[in-house]
């Protein structure tokens, strides 16, 4: 008998109707690969779906181009309040992040969803 183990956040999206049931077992990552390439999203897609942690590292990366430097551990969540440092974590409005992604895109010439991005970011 083989043990199948249920990631979380997996389990959300098959409830949501944006992973299909086959995605049990896949890591987080590897889910969220399998539905983009099936759908033929690329990150330019508003539907695209990031992992939690691709999310975290496309953030943090668009984000050094407006001059945010943040440690890899730093966890990115979104906020309504004031944005800045606050121990581990990094409060980012959704309009800081809007920014970032299209100054990322003039630097880089690669174009990222803000909106996909967005939705993949915890709320804080």
């Amino acid at each position: 008998m083989t043990t199948l183990l249920c990631d979380p956040w997996v389990e959300r999206m098959i409830a949501a109707g944006r992973l299909a049931p086959g995605a049990r077992g896949l890591s987080r990552a590897e889910a969220a690969d399998q539905h983009n390439a099936a759908n033929a999203l690329d990150q330019t897609d508003p539907d695209y779906l990031y992992s939690p942690g691709q999310a975290q590292d496309v953030a943090r990366d668009a984000l050094s181009m407006v001059g945010i430097d943040l440690p890899a551990g730093t966890r990115v969540v979104l906020t309504d309040l004031v944005a800045g440092r606050c121990g581990h974590t990094y409060r980012a409005n959704p309009g800081q992040i809007e920014a970032a992604v299209d100054e990322h895109r003039l630097c880089t010439g690669e174009t990222i969803s803000a909106d996909a991005l967005i939705a993949a970011l915890p709320w804080d």
